[in-house]
């Protein structure tokens, strides 16, 4: 019993890997197109981009895995259907809850890591790939190495040089800053050159002059130099000041959101929206275990195959997929609709319980060769 049961939590494993990995490798590849997009526009290395795509893994998987596990289990079981392994088994005494148990092993397994996942794993990841998607943004290089552009580097803050010049440094540089509409300054500078003080990036700029207009008076200030030092920490946009969005949240950052977030950036619904999703989510990885035994185990085996059952399977799970996110996306508009998210993600649980009432109760030696006969 315990080698059949290690040999079918085996195959299992086997074909979820398999599965989850093909998902995960197909979501990463429609990811990659505009991840490499925004390393390209903002002149970043090819590190950046392999980073940008390993902090994407975790913000999917929750809903990856679930997935997975419902192929791995649809394909599995068929597969020992049509070798007539699993008639075999019950011909042997092995009742079909005995059958399943590896399946409801796996399922909790899934359960746990997408709980971590959706808890903590998850909100960490969304975090990190924001901020960094911030970095490359702000990052000086994004402006310096475009020349002959004007680059809007924050609201109300435009760069602009000419071309590039011999190591590295810029010609015909002009910055515009209106962040002060009663006060709007220009820049302009006949060359310039990036240099490091202290670990912090500053721009030198040499033969130029810096104009200030006084919106009330209409009074123009000018000021000629030969040299001007512009921090570049200060040209970029003030990431560290952003609030973060719901999906980068901690939980008790949901559970208790400060005034600023709750004002500013999302509403009380939109926060409880998020904390019901990563408790709900879990559950589906219960669902779709319930919907690939189902489909597999009650009723009689075919030997030709169970084509029909398994296309029946598959569009159960991706009709509970689709309602899932579609009810979800309704709970900042109406708060109800986060019981109904539960009710969505376990709704098989009593479908599947009616279809395989086999499955709760032990079949006898008798009783199983009996039908396995019948079956062959």
């Amino acid at each position: 019993m315990n080698r059949l049961s290690l040999y079918l939590l085996r195959q299992l494993l086997t074909a979820f890997v398999f599965a989850a990995t093909a998902v995960t490798f197909v979501i990463l590849f429609t990811q990659s197109f505009r991840l490499l997009s925004l390393v390209i526009d903002n002149s970043s290395t090819l590190w950046i981009f392999f980073e940008l795509m390993i902090l994407s893994v975790p913000t999917f998987l929750p809903l990856v895995l679930p997935l997975g596990l419902g192929v791995a289990i649809i394909f599995v079981y068929n597969k020992l259907a049509i070798d007539s392994e699993l008639v075999v088994m019950r011909a042997a005494g092995i009742s079909p809850a005995r059958q399943a148990m590896p399946a409801f092993i796996l399922a909790g397994v899934i359960f746990i890591i997408c709980l971590v996942l959706t808890l903590w794993v998850t909100p960490a990841a969304n975090r990190n790939l924001v901020a960094l998607q911030y970095k490359i943004r702000d990052g000086y290089a994004v402006f310096l190495s475009r020349p002959g552009n004007f680059n809007d580097i924050t609201d109300g803050l435009t760069f602009y040089a000419r071309k590039r010049g011999s190591e590295g440094s810029l010609e015909g540089i002009l910055i515009h800053d209106v962040r002060k509409p009663e006060a709007p300054v220009t820049i302009m500078a006949n060359t310039g050159q990036v240099i490091s003080n202290d670990e912090q990036p500053e721009i030198v700029i040499f033969n130029g002059r810096r104009q200030e207009l006084d919106v009330k008076t209409g009074k123009l200030t000018e000021l000629a130099f030969d040299q001007y030092v512009l921090d570049l920490n200060a040209l970029r946009s003030a990431a560290g000041q952003r609030l973060a969005d719901p999906r980068e949240q901690t939980i008790t950052e949901l559970i208790n959101p400060s005034s600023d977030m709750v004002k500013l950036r999302a509403s009380r619904e939109h926060l409880l929206a998020e904390l019901n999703q990563r408790f709900a989510t879990p559950f589906l990885a219960l669902s779709f275990t319930l919907i690939g035994l189902t489909a597999i185990l009650a009723g009689e085996f075919n030997r030709r195959g169970m084509g029909k059952r398994i296309l029946l399977a598959s569009m159960a799970i991706i009709a509970l997929q689709a309602g899932f996110m579609s009810v979800n996306s309704l709970i900042p508009k109406h708060l109800d609709f986060a019981f109904v998210l539960y009710l969505v993600a376990l709704i098989p649980l009593p479908f599947s319980l009616t279809f395989m009432n086999d499955l709760l109760q032990e079949a006898t030696p008798a009783k199983t060769r009996t039908k396995a006969r019948s079956w062959s």
